[in-house]
C-alpha cells in the first residue's frame, strides 16, 4: 500500500483532521546574561594549589607528556579541567597532523591578566619548518576580546 492508498483510505473514512491549536504568544523576553565565568584574579601559586586540591583547577602541561614534555614546574599550568580537555583535543589533532608528516614544530604560549597564576588563554601553534599550520586559542577565564 503506497502513500497515495493511505491517503484515499484516509478520505474514504472521514477520519477528520485534527483541528490546528491557536498559537499562544509568548510574552517577550529580554536575552538571558551569560553566567559569569569564574574570575581567578587574585589567585597566586597557594591559591591555585588549594583550587587543584578542590578539583576546580587540574594540571596543563604546555608541552604535551606524549611529545616529550616533562612533569615539572616550568611546564605546568593550572587550569579548570574543562580547558585541559579542549587542549587535549587539541593536541590529538596535532598529533594527526605530524604522523601525516604535515608539522614538525610546536608551542604553546599561556596568556596572563594581572597577576594571576591562572592563564586567561592558552595558544596552541603547531609548525611546519616554523610557519604555522595550525593554531587554536582556548579561552580560559576573563572577558573576551
Amino acid at each position: 500500500m503506497g502513500w497515495k492508498d493511505i491517503f484515499r483510505r484516509r478520505e474514504k473514512d472521514q477520519v477528520p483532521e485534527p483541528e490546528p491549536v491557536p498559537a499562544q504568544e509568548e510574552p517577550e523576553q529580554a536575552p538571558a546574561e551569560p553566567e559569569p565565568g569564574p574570575d581567578f584574579t587574585d589567585v597566586d601559586l597557594a591559591g591555585a594549589l588549594a583550587l587543584a586540591d578542590q578539583g576546580t583547577l587540574a594540571p596543563l602541561y604546555m608541552m604535551p607528556l606524549r611529545f616529550g614534555g616533562e612533569k615539572t614546574d616550568r611546564n605546568r599550568l593550572w587550569v579548570p579541567p574543562a580547558a585541559v580537555a579542549l587542549k587535549r583535543r587539541c593536541d590529538d589533532m596535532i598529533e594527526d597532523l605530524l604522523r601525516q608528516e604535515k608539522v614538525n614544530g610546536y608551542e604553546c604560549r599561556p596568556e596572563y591578566l594581572g597577576k594571576s597564576f591562572v592563564p586567561v588563554s592558552v595558544t596552541v601553534i603547531a609548525k611546519m619548518d616554523g610557519e604555522p599550520v595550525f593554531t587554536e586559542c582556548i579561552r580560559i577565564w576573563g572577558k573576551e576580546g
